[in-house]
């Protein structure tokens, strides 16, 4: 595994957005798995910059995103892929028949996560994918457990991982479910990233990398196992190895 450190959330930002563009430039139409939530924001603003400045093409780029919350339409400014609109999607050159996302109200949420586990497959799989680690140990929503899924699934959410994300939820109540690409999709990646910014975070990394144990309790120690995954963190979150 390795690990960058930064030195405060806007470079960690600005370094996981090069690590893109240069993944993009070498294979234009590259399967790029998009995260939502607040770590990845900055990264987006750096990515639609290096667009505008003719840095990076998009437009034979093919996104899957990552996760999506259960019961909200895309138009739903709670919904995972209106978030991608609103950061990156509508900024840039992306021929929007190369998005995908799950569909958050479909009838057969079972038959849906299978095709989209197809689709993935049928894309070649995810050559990027980008995530944080959830205050329980969880990767995009592959929550704690006695077992954690290959494929995309549903999922209940953990008590924990929805109080995290509380604060987006002032107007409405908090999901109880979601959809998250599983866990077989993250290993196979081809190039994964994990960012983490916050002295808050220096516990999770410490109990990852000072434990050797693979812990489907702690979903993100997985990624111990994986082939190709780089930590870009700040000072702060660092501050279990200094």
């Amino acid at each position: 595994m390795k690990v960058t450190i930064c030195k405060d959330y806007e470079e960690v930002s600005q370094v996981m957005a090069q690590r893109v563009v240069d993944i993009v430039n070498q294979k234009p139409d590259c399967v790029f798995c998009l995260p939502a939530g607040n770590s990845p924001i900055g990264m987006y603003r750096y990515l639609v910059k290096m667009y505008q400045e003719g840095k990076v093409d998009f437009s034979k780029m093919k996104t899957f995103d990552m996760d999506e919350y259960v019961g909200f339409a895309p138009e739903d400014p709670h919904s995972f892929i209106y978030f991608m609109h609103q950061h990156f999607l509508d900024h840039v050159n992306m021929d929007l028949k190369n998005v995908r996302y799950p569909d958050g109200l479909s009838e057969n949420l079972d038959e849906m996560c299978q095709q989209y586990a197809q689709d993935i497959i049928d894309a070649g799989g995810l050559d990027i994918a980008i995530t944080g680690i959830g205050d329980d140990g969880h990767i995009a929503f592959n929550e704690p457990g006695p077992y954690l899924r290959p494929r995309c699934h549903v999922v209940k959410l953990d008590e924990k991982t929805r109080q995290q994300n509380a604060n987006a939820f002032l107007d409405c109540p908090i999901p109880e479910f979601a959809i998250t690409t599983g866990m077989e999709e993250h290993m196979k990646c081809k190039n994964y990233f994990v960012v983490c910014s916050g002295v808050h975070k220096a516990p999770l990394l410490k109990k990852l990398f000072e434990n050797d144990h693979i812990d489907p309790m702690y979903p993100v120690s997985f990624l111990r196992m994986h082939p190709n995954v780089e930590f870009i963190i700040d000072e702060q979150a660092a501050q279990f190895m200094l």
